[in-house]
């Protein structure tokens, strides 16, 4: 599947970061996160302490879908023989969670609320750490569907698995930090949110499409035969 499914899974982690559930509130988050005051980030003022409590909230956040890729990779041996019923499973599954995105289809067990949240922030660096686990486990209204296509796709291909959910957690990770020192920009990007969403719905629908055909190796060709 290649560079193709590669992108896919990158883009689906930058498509996550700018979702109606993280880029709206991402100031405010990053505040809780920080303990910077919304003033103080609107004036760009982020200190070193604030950009280690981000760092580890990032990697809280990445340990829980890294996990799911060492977990598929771990059972792999026992689903080769049933790849191609998991490749058409995971190709009807991207399509359904393209619709989500697209908001062409809203089941309700799906898009309920399922955050999880402190009502009192835990203290010192391993509360950021612990804040970011919970987030990348609870926080399923929005994510959830992306999410669950790049796991369908990682279902696809049991030996890119973690590969794939680390580009996943790349995808969104490198926005998430870099932004943090260009927060005043935020306002530019969250003017084409919804558009980029609707793009990546309509990539998810595609991209399930061409893995239930079995087309992404034919794809992945042509694009190495143009180099």
């Amino acid at each position: 599947m290649g560079d193709v499914t590669m992108a896919l899974a990158f883009g689906a982690g930058l498509l996550s970061f700018i979702s109606p559930c993280v880029l709206p509130i991402y100031p405010a988050f990053l505040s809780y996160i920080t303990g910077v005051s919304f003033d103080e980030l609107q004036e760009g003022q982020i200190n070193r302490k604030a950009i280690l409590h981000t760092l580890l909230f990032l990697i809280g956040f990445s340990i829980v879908y890294i996990s799911f890729g060492v977990g598929i990779g771990f059972v792999s041996s026992f689903l080769q023989d049933y790849n191609d019923t998991i490749r058409m499973v995971g190709g009807l599954l991207m399509v359904v969670f393209g619709l989500i995105t697209l908001g062409l289809f809203k089941p309700e067990f799906l898009m309920a609320d399922k955050k999880i949240s402190f009502k009192n922030r835990p203290g010192g660096y391993l509360g950021s750490l612990i804040i970011g686990i919970a987030f990348a486990a609870g926080w399923t209204p929005c994510m959830g569907p992306i999410v669950g296509s790049i796991i369908s796709l990682a279902l696809s291909n049991q030996s890119l698995a973690l590969f794939y959910m680390i580009l996943y957690v790349l995808g969104f990770c490198i926005p998430f930090f870099l932004l943090t020192f260009f927060i005043t920009k935020l306002k530019f990007i969250r003017m084409y949110s919804q558009t980029l969403m609707k793009v990546g719905g309509a990539i998810m629908i595609i991209m399930g499409l061409l893995l239930f055909f079995d087309l992404l190796v034919e794809i992945t060709r042509l694009f190495n035969w143009g180099i």
